[in-house]
Parts: C-alpha cells; structure tokens; sequence
C-alpha cells in the first residue's frame, strides 16, 4: 500500500534529510500488523527516516557501517554499500542510466553497474572485458561536506587503481546529463565503439 505523500512538510527542511511523510491510519495499521517485519518495509523506512534530522541519518550510517566492518571486515562492508548503490542509483546516475538506453545499452547485457574493479573500488558503469568504466559525478564531488570527509583523497586513490590495473575511465558530470546532454551522447557513443579490429 503506497503512503501518502502529502503536503503537510517540516517546517525547518535544513533540519531534515527530506520533507516529513504523512502516512494514512489505514498504513500505519498495516505497520502494526507486519511488527518488526515493518523495518523491512521501503515505504515505512522512507517514512520513519523523514522525520529524522539530516545529522543523526548521517551519524546511524557512520555507526551502521563501522559496525559491519567490525564483525564481517571491509570488504564485505563495500560489498553490501555497492548492492544498496546498485538497487538506488543517484539522480545523476538514473540520468546515465537513460543515456545509455538512448544509446542501446541495456545493464546486466552490456554493462555492469558498481562493478568491483578492486577492494573498495567499484565503478559507477563497467564494461569489464574491455577495463572501461564510465564515473559519473553528482553534486557530493562539489560538497564542501564531501570534500572535507577526505573525497579528493578518496578520488585519486580510486584512479590510480583504475591506472595500475589498465581501465580508461571516463568522467561525466551531472552538467554533462542535462545541459550538454547531446554532446555527452555523442562522446559516449564514440567512448563505447569498437576498437578496431573488433567487434
């Protein structure tokens, strides 16, 4: 059963990670009735986390996280953030995503996404045959809050392992999938063609 969505919003959005969600009795019922089964529930995680502030989601992650490394190690941590990327891609991302469809790709055929290139390192779009992989950069590469959690340090760790294990990578920008959007088809039409000699 969808929520409903609403119009009745916090009133501070700085202070929230989105617009407070008004859900039906009849959905809060059904809540009640899956008990704990509700924190498997997109639609009640989306409502619960709504009336969150913006910092304590960040802070729950932080802890999330540390506490899967702890018991299962890094890896498996950087697994499990790959899978959640894959399932929710970014704004930016459903933008590439769209691209390559205009363009005949179509994933899981011709294309992996956050493909594990190395531990910790997973590329955005993949074709792994051929070590190329499409990075596409939203507006947390622009962050002040980003950039100062280390992402530049972050950025140039993953690029010299996409060096050492000879992948091309190309960068597309979110300015590149709306506003240059037919000039960045066109670069990656050419980036995807065949190398010569191959089909």
């Amino acid at each position: 059963m969808p929520v409903d969505w609403g119009d009745d919003r916090a009133q501070d959005p700085k202070d929230h990670a989105r617009p407070s969600i008004i859900a039906s009795g009849e959905q809060r019922a059904a809540w009640r009735d899956l008990g704990v089964g509700k924190f498997q529930d997109r639609d009640y995680q989306r409502y619960a986390q709504s009336f969150r502030t913006t910092e304590s989601l960040r802070e729950s992650g932080r802890h999330g996280y540390q506490e899967t490394v702890r018991r299962y190690g890094r890896d498996f941590a950087g697994d499990l953030l790959a899978r959640h990327r894959r399932e929710e891609p970014t704004r930016p991302e459903r933008e590439m995503i769209g691209l390559l469809g205009e363009l005949g790709k179509q994933e899981g055929r011709d294309y992996e996404r956050e493909f594990k290139v190395s531990p910790g390192v997973y590329a955005d779009f993949a074709w792994p045959e051929r070590k190329l992989a499409i990075e596409v950069h939203g507006s947390a590469h622009r962050s002040a809050w980003f950039l100062a959690q280390g992402m530049e340090v972050r950025e140039e760790h993953r690029n010299a392992i996409y060096e050492a294990q000879g992948w091309t990578v190309h960068v597309v920008s979110e300015r590149d999938l709306t506003e240059e959007r037919a000039d960045t088809r066109t670069r990656i039409r050419g980036a995807l063609a065949p190398s010569p000699g191959k089909r």
